[in-house]
């Protein structure tokens, strides 16, 4: 036994990994790095944060690498100088000086876009944060992927706004109201992330707007406590932080042996929409549409059939199909699909259930038609879906 310990001390490499470990991105960051560490590599961690001023500390430590989220470009330089393989995570900073592994933000203004638009709304807008890349990103993404105006709005103080006990009125804050009130409604709002969905909502129920009848908001991160704390519940995009860690581990081991490498910067896109309260209304001037998508929504854990969801209105199949097509460009049965997908998208991402047990649960007969229509709809299997780290 003291053998081995002799051993794997003298293979011990210490790495460094310096970042915030308060919200959601970073602690799935951590959750990733370590999955892939242990247990068969001997690295031992040094957590601290992305500060210039630890910079003597590690010289001190001799650290063999490093993983951390760098916003600045002058950050990144001082830790440069300490001639170790790093990993940027952060996608605030756009620089191809070190190796990277990011949120692929193109991927997520998309991905909001495409969601807004198939619940029916005509009017979406952006409010994101000054001075953040990653926020800058997200929103030519999404301007991108919508035919109309967007309409944009920009705080530089949501952050701190966030967990405040009661609400500071000050100019900003004016600013985002009169925003919000001059928007034309029903209108779809991506955050460009959740403490940034917060504020909205905070500030939606101040002005009595109501979310989601004239304004639906969505977040970024899907981070569970604050979007179970809000009111409404609040929907977001959940994010694959655990694979940006576990990618960003794998790429600093092969920097360990080969440290000139050529630089890589690897993008990871979002994994799907967990859509809860904010979001959980439909844009249309058609009601009965509009009450037909809830009863889908509603029952996206039963084999509903489009005759069920017909018995529910007052009209015919036809009637309602052309109304369907007219309100969402959209059939009925492509409608309760995607609900049956979102359902097992959330089981397989936040439970243990097997393939057929999840199959059952979000709607299907059989695992055959659930995995074909998963495919169908995503893109990958039920089982590659649930492979990757969440």
């Amino acid at each position: 036994m003291i053998v081995k310990e002799c051993a794997m001390s003298e293979n011990l490499l210490k790495i460094a990994v310096l970042m915030s470990q308060a919200d959601m991105h970073t602690r799935g960051i951590f959750a990733g790095i370590t999955r892939y560490a242990r247990p068969l590599r001997a690295w031992q961690f040094h957590l601290g944060l992305p500060d210039a001023r630890i910079v003597s500390d590690l010289r001190k430590w001799k650290p063999h690498g490093m993983i951390a989220t760098l916003p600045q470009a002058k950050l990144e330089k001082r830790f440069a100088t300490l001639g170790i393989p790093m990993v940027n995570c952060s996608s605030n900073l756009r620089s191809d000086t070190v190796h990277r592994v990011i949120t692929d933000n193109d991927a997520v203004g998309q991905l909001a876009a495409t969601y807004l638009l198939s619940r029916g709304y005509e009017h979406l807008a952006f409010c994101g944060e000054s001075g953040m890349g990653a926020s800058d990103d997200r929103f030519a993404a999404y301007r991108k992927h919508v035919p109309g105006k967007v309409h944009y709005f920009v705080d530089a103080h949501a952050q701190q706004q966030v967990g405040e006990v009661g609400w500071r009125v000050s100019d900003q804050d004016r600013q985002l109201r009169q925003w919000l009130m001059d928007l034309p409604k029903p209108a779809g709002i991506l955050a460009c992330h959740d403490p940034m969905a917060m504020v909205l909502l905070e500030v939606c129920r101040q002005l009595q707007i109501n979310v989601p009848g004239e304004l639906a908001i969505l977040g970024v991160d899907d981070d569970a406590m604050l979007c179970q704390m809000a009111y409404p519940t609040l929907s977001s995009i959940r994010m694959a932080h655990e694979r940006i860690g576990f990618e960003a581990a794998r790429l600093l081991d092969q920097l360990l042996v080969e440290p000139q490498m050529d630089k890589q910067c690897i993008r990871i896109g979002p994994l799907c929409v967990v859509t809860r309260q904010s979001t959980d209304a439909l844009a249309s001037d058609d009601r009965l549409v509009g009450a037909a998508v809830r009863y889908i929504q509603e029952h996206a854990d039963q084999p509903i059939r489009v005759s069920d969801v017909v018995e529910q209105t007052s009209v015919s199949r036809r009637n309602l199909e052309m109304r369907f097509e007219a309100a969402l460009g959209k059939s009925i049965l492509d409608v309760i699909q995607q609900a049956h997908v979102d359902l097992a998208s959330q089981l397989l991402s936040s439970t243990q259930m097997s393939i057929e047990q999840i199959a059952l649960a979000s709607g299907f007969n059989s695992r055959e038609r659930f995995s074909a229509v998963f495919r169908e709809q995503t893109g990958q299997t039920p089982g590659s879906f649930r492979s990757k780290p969440h």
